[in-house]
């Protein structure tokens, strides 16, 4: 696989090319603040796949604000279907915390073993599982992120997709919204496709959050 590209699609076909600059811009601060880790995530292999979605897991919770009824202790990461991301994830949470919490990756092999998890990925190929655990964990403030061609659809928050044998990712605001967690719109930025009926973001301190709707989808960026 090739280096790691991340891809914002312009929110609005009409932008000026000051516009797509700026567009250019964040991407390239988004990739920034991820190279460093990604350097340490898999060192017998440049940049595979699984590294990459490791990685993001890791920052995926930077930009996600949990509710006050969300479970305490360590925070868990629970992955299923993934073995090759669980283990990068390993090596990247060894001596890190997350929200100033001790952080922990656990492999499952059932959607009933999620338990008290923050985090829930699921991997390709494992639609069912996948609508089992959005089944299960209904309401709860849990972020699952999936690899599958209908993630979304099938209730995820986050969902991979490849686009020309690069990792990037689409957002489920609704999805969100119903598990009572608040994204980031900085994270929004450099999504390649935003779903959201009625949810909203965190929207960060100096910046200013422009969206164009097309039907479901919310294309967001910042200037």
């Amino acid at each position: 696989m090739g280096a790691l590209s991340i891809h914002t699609t312009p929110y609005e076909q009409r932008e000026r090319p000051a516009g797509e600059i700026l567009l250019r811009l964040v991407s390239l601060v988004a990739l920034a603040l991820l190279i460093p880790v990604l350097a340490q995530a898999q060192s017998a292999e440049r940049y595979s796949e699984d590294a990459v979605k490791a990685v993001f897991l890791y920052r995926f919770t930077g930009f996600i604000e949990w509710p006050p009824t969300a479970p305490s202790g360590d925070f868990s990461i629970a992955v299923l279907g993934a073995d090759g991301v669980a283990d990068a994830l390993g090596h990247l949470l060894a001596d890190r915390s997350i929200k100033d919490r001790p952080a922990h990756v656990r492999k499952i092999k059932r959607p009933e073993d999620v338990g008290e998890a923050c985090v829930v990925y699921v991997g390709p190929n494992r639609a069912g599982d996948l609508k089992a655990i959005v089944a299960a964990a209904a309401d709860r403030p849990i972020l699952i992120v999936s690899s599958e061609e209908q993630g979304l659809a099938y209730g995820s928050m986050v969902n991979f997709i490849l686009v020309d044998q690069h990792v990037r990712f689409e957002v489920s605001l609704s999805a969100a919204n119903r598990a009572g967690l608040k994204i980031s719109s900085d994270l929004l930025s450099v999504a390649s496709r935003v779903v959201a009926a009625g949810a909203t973001a965190i929207d960060q301190p100096g910046s200013r959050r422009v969206a164009s709707r097309t039907g479901g989808d919310v294309h967001a960026a910042f200037r």
